[in-house]
């Protein structure tokens, strides 16, 4: 009877400390800034803004706040931490919507490098969307665990920063004696890429799984995104903007959310614009996509086919009457067996990845003959 009640008690304590819970590690963190900020072509005030909403008086209350997001940002890093860390602070400046994850809203996605490519390594976020109470509460500011339990061993990373959220600050923190330090730019260049919210990355599941993104891994060419969800709408001051930075090219989603009044009235002073301060800047207009809406709605599907071809007519006169201006014009970019779309309009991963991959080649062959490869 005495060894069962020993047998008893023991297996208790085995149970009793397995449930005990494991020490947090120590752990250290740095500032973001402190490494390198990919996907980054304007100097501004609040380095995490896309460009100095300030510096151009022009746009409008929501124009700005989407340009004040981190879509298209990434930090690039190496380390040989076995967990990873962020701790950042947001601003008010957010958006939020039932067609995109938190995962991509608010989230931090990682690649890192294996065998010579850029693998997905995690995706992590808070639980909850940045509405103005929960940014007041301070419930976004709380450290996140993006990875843990990796093999050791150094690992070249890039950590894509939220879609749809403004941040002011961003540390990102490794256990304590483990090494974190700055990874040069791995892309080559400057790109623009000026467009809507396919772009921006509406309903793409996490901050690195939009076309720009996708494309920039392909081609190691270091896209700047500049999406801004249903305001790529060919915007001369947006043009100037462009044409000043130190852009090396200017690839546009111009055509999937202007009316056809709109871009008749626009294209030509856009480009005047861009070739105002860079004159010889090769400016790449990229065709819409197919929306899903068009399959049983034919009222919709006119109108999409409305305009459709009238950018293909506009471009045709376009690209001879300006010097360096092309238009890539590939149809069924996101496949031609309707699988690849979220909410109707815009695609989910996938489908930006199928569009990074249709369009990758005519980019690359107009870009080359700007010896830009």
């Amino acid at each position: 009877m005495k060894r069962l009640f020993l047998a008893v008690v023991a297996s208790m304590l085995v149970v009793s400390l397995s449930a005990a819970p494991k020490k947090q590690p120590k752990v250290d963190y740095v500032d973001a800034l402190q490494l390198t900020m990919i996907g980054k072509l304007c100097e501004t005030t609040n380095p995490y803004h896309r460009i100095e909403v300030a510096a151009v008086p022009e746009l409008s209350k929501g124009e700005a706040r989407l340009l004040c997001q981190t879509s298209g940002l990434a930090i690039a890093f190496k380390t040989n931490a076995s967990s990873i860390y962020v701790k950042p602070t947001y601003g008010t400046k957010n958006s939020w919507g039932p067609n995109s994850p938190l995962s991509a809203t608010t989230g931090f996605n990682l690649f890192i490098k294996k065998d010579g490519d850029w693998m997905w390594a995690a995706s992590r976020a808070h639980k909850v969307a940045p509405t103005a109470k929960v940014i007041e509460a301070g419930l976004l500011n709380k450290p996140l665990t993006v990875i843990n339990g990796m093999a050791k061993g150094e690992k070249e990373c890039l950590l894509y920063l939220p879609l749809y959220s403004e941040l002011t600050s961003l540390e990102i923190g490794v256990a304590e004696g483990a090494t974190l330090e700055a990874l040069p730019n791995p892309f080559r260049y400057n790109i623009a890429v000026f467009g809507s919210s396919f772009t921006h990355g509406s309903c793409a599941s996490g901050a690195g799984l939009t076309w720009p993104a996708f494309l920039s891994r392909a081609t190691n060419l270091h896209l700047c995104s500049f999406g801004m969800s249903g305001n790529s709408k060919l915007q001369p001051y947006l043009g100037e903007v462009f044409g000043k930075s130190n852009a090396d090219a200017l690839i546009c989603d111009a055509f999937s959310n202007p009316t056809i009044a709109q871009i008749g009235s626009r294209i030509r002073p856009f480009i005047e614009a861009v070739r105002k301060n860079s004159p010889d800047m090769p400016i790449i207009f990229l065709n819409t996509i197919y929306r899903e809406h068009r399959n049983f709605l034919p009222r919709y599907d006119q109108k999409e086919q409305s305009r459709i071809d009238y950018v293909e007519e506009t471009m045709a006169a376009i690209t001879k009457e300006y010097k360096n201006v092309y238009f890539v014009n590939v149809p069924n970019q996101t496949g031609t067996d309707h699988i690849t779309s979220a909410d109707g309009t815009h695609p989910y991963s996938y489908g930006y990845h199928r569009w990074a991959q249709a369009i990758e080649k005519p980019v690359m062959k107009i870009l080359k003959k700007h010896k830009i490869k």
